[in-house]
């Protein structure tokens, strides 16, 4: 009878978390997916797909991008964090650990991607050592991430110390208590008031670093693109809407971040969450007005200013011509007039649901 009781038990618990094992599943799928386009790209494809670069008529790798794309989180994930850690911005304090775990997250998912993509990545300290070229942007980008890499888990481990000394001092498990003691550096921690207030202190004087390199490095990318300069696409201004872009990007992964997190794990949204999430509903409206302002201006200044008569063709095309379908429809409306009316509109802003 014990036994079966314990079984039973055993299936309640799966039960009460197969929400939890739907998203594992979905997990591996994508892992899956990914794994199998790294040996489209690298080795003979299996099968011609032209999203995995196995097939003529991409111009621009598909690995580059995502790397682009999990560094403008990075950044955006720091710099939305560290107004609630560094900046005292006290409505987003519950977010500041979500933040700042998926920036630790996508920064090593976005090296480990280019790495995957220039495919010697062993190569770098040598080059890095032996043919220094300070002219260069993309040195200085490289050196200022490799700087963030190091302060942001710096300030990451500050900011869990107090939870780590827990899982030392008071956990049930033996595997707890050492772990907690390992990631402690320390065998024997004394926890009180004064340890937490300190390492927080410290956590808050790393991240004011840490967010300065972040925008120092990702404004370094996107100045990569400026002097690689295509007229239509690129331009001076690259670094600024990069920055914006990461805000955006940033604000955009915490909230969808934190609230499939507390629905999976059952944990109530209480009033500082909802305020939280309130707050970057803010910090969302107001980027995505700057952005669609921006893009207005980009193709403004671009058409009537100075440009070469390709730029000018290009822009018309982009309005009026094969691609206005999907400039007019993707771009502006999908990607920011609906996010800006849902988020502007009280009944759904308001919601946390109409936020994610």
């Amino acid at each position: 009878m014990g036994n079966r009781y314990g079984f039973l038990n055993f299936v309640d618990i799966i039960f009460e978390k197969w929400k939890f094992y739907v998203w594992l599943f979905f997990v591996i799928v994508l892992v899956e997916i990914g794994a199998y386009g790294l040996i489209q790209i690298h080795y003979k494809p299996i099968m011609s797909v032209e999203p995995y670069e196995s097939d003529v008529g991409v111009p621009w790798r598909l690995l580059v991008a995502t790397y682009v794309f999990f560094v403008v989180s990075t950044t955006g994930l720091c710099i939305v964090s560290s107004l609630g850690e560094v900046f005292n911005f006290k409505r987003l304090e519950p977010i500041v650990k979500i933040g700042l775990t998926m920036a630790v997250i996508t920064i090593l998912v976005g090296l480990m991607t280019i790495g995957l993509e220039i495919e010697n990545p062993e190569r770098g300290p040598y080059a890095f050592l032996a043919h220094t070229n300070p002219n260069s942007l993309m040195f200085w980008m490289i050196s200022f991430y490799a700087l963030y890499v190091v302060f942001l888990l710096i300030e990451y481990w500050f900011l869990l110390r107090p939870s780590l000394a827990e899982w030392a001092i008071y956990s049930s498990s033996s595997w707890k208590r050492f772990i907690g003691k390992i990631l402690n550096l320390w065998f024997f921690v004394k926890y009180d008031r004064e340890f937490i207030k300190t390492n927080l202190e410290f956590a808050k004087a790393v991240g004011f670093v840490t967010v300065i390199v972040a925008i120092i490095a990702h404004s370094n990318l996107g100045a990569l693109f400026g002097v690689t300069y295509q007229p239509f696409w690129h331009g001076p201004l690259m670094p600024i809407y990069f920055i914006l872009s990461a805000i955006i990007s940033g604000a955009s992964l915490i909230v969808i971040t934190a609230v499939l997190t507390w629905k999976i794990l059952g944990i109530d949204i209480d009033k500082k969450k909802y305020e939280a999430i309130q707050e970057l509903r803010n910090i969302l409206g107001f980027t995505l007005v700057v952005d669609l302002f921006f893009t207005a201006w980009k193709f403004a200044s671009k058409y009537y200013l100075t440009s070469p008569p390709e730029t000018r063709e290009a822009i018309r095309e982009s309005l009026f011509g094969q691609l206005a379908f999907n400039f007019w429809t993707f771009e502006i409306a999908i990607g920011l007039i609906l996010p800006i009316f849902l988020l502007a509109i009280p009944k759904i802003g308001r919601s946390v649901w109409g936020v994610f």
